[in-house]
Formats: C-alpha cells, structure tokens, sequence
C-alpha cells in the first residue's frame, strides 16, 4: 500500500480553473475557462482511475482494518487540501451568479456554473472513496476492539466561542435574540 500518490500533477489543472474562473467576465474569455475546464475534467478523470485502483488494493481480503483506515485518512487529507482552495471559489462564484441584477452573458453564466459542477465534482470523488474506505474499516474492525479518543489539553474561552458561533449562524442569533 502506497503511502501517498503524487497530489500535485493535479493541482496545476485546478489552479489554473481557478484562475480562468476569476478572468471569465466577459464571453471572450470563456474559450480560456472551457479549456481549463477541459484539462480538469481530464486530471479528475486521471485521479478517479488512480484512487479507484488505489481502494481495489485496500480491499483485498489480507488488508487490516488500521491500514484501511489510515489509506482512508490519506484520502481525507488531500480532500482537505483541495477544498482550502476549492471552496472560497465555489463560493464567489454563487455569489456571483447570485447577484442582483447582473448583466452576465448566458454563455459566462452557464460557464461559471459548468465549473462550480466540476469542482464539486472533484470534491465529492475524495468524499466517496473515503467514506467507502471508512465503511470497510468498520466492517473489519473486530468487535471487541475498543478505539480510545486521546484528550485535549488546552484552555477553551468559552466566551470567545459563543461569539465565534453566534457570528457564524444568524438564524441561532435572531433566535437567541427573540
């Protein structure tokens, strides 16, 4: 079981829609946007193949349930490290195509929303292998193994806490204010 696969030949294909993503403001832009959103598409294609392989091999019958786990925390790792980079996209991207009263061409728009599918796409592909990884874990982890959490030691300000989670969810504050 590998330790890792190399990650980074398909950062290069992201990066750049990502960067094509941000220039699409006008329709002749867009022929940079499909290309890039070509060459993702081709790179998801690539990785799909590769951790698909990657969770045949972890299925085998003599694979242990630590070693599946840890492949799964693999996997979880470069979903994280996708997703740092991925979502503040998605994001202004919905914000875009959310805004009042945009002008956007229908072929910018449509664009935009083709790249917002491809990266929740990529996304998803590291979520269900993952989660199918974790599942397989459970199933052949014996029953009588007891998992013990390790404790936290820190001091918690509970009161800059509240703050954090009341400035996160407006409807618990409008709630809370009621």
């Amino acid at each position: 079981m590998p330790d890792t696969l190399d990650a980074s030949r398909y950062e290069l294909p992201l990066a750049a829609l990502i960067d094509a993503i941000g220039s699409t403001d006008t329709a002749s832009k867009s022929v940079e946007l499909h290309a890039a959103q070509e060459r993702v598409l081709a790179a998801l294609e690539s990785r799909r193949t590769e951790l698909n392989t990657l969770y045949q091999r972890t299925v085998a019958p003599d694979t242990g349930w630590r070693e599946i786990t840890r492949v799964a925390a693999m996997i979880g790792e470069w979903e994280r490290a996708a997703a740092e980079k991925l979502y503040p996209q998605i994001d202004a991207l919905l914000r875009k195509l959310a805004a009042p009263g945009s002008d956007m061409p229908l072929e910018v728009r449509r664009a935009r929303q083709e790249s917002i599918k491809i990266a929740e796409g990529w996304l998803a592909l590291y979520r269900d292998v993952r989660e199918k990884l974790l599942r397989l874990a459970a199933e052949r982890r014996p029953a009588d193994e007891v998992l013990r959490a390790k404790p936290v030691e820190s001091e918690v300000d509970h009161e800059a806490l509240s703050r954090e989670f009341i400035a996160r969810f407006p409807k618990l504050r409008a709630a809370l204010a009621k």
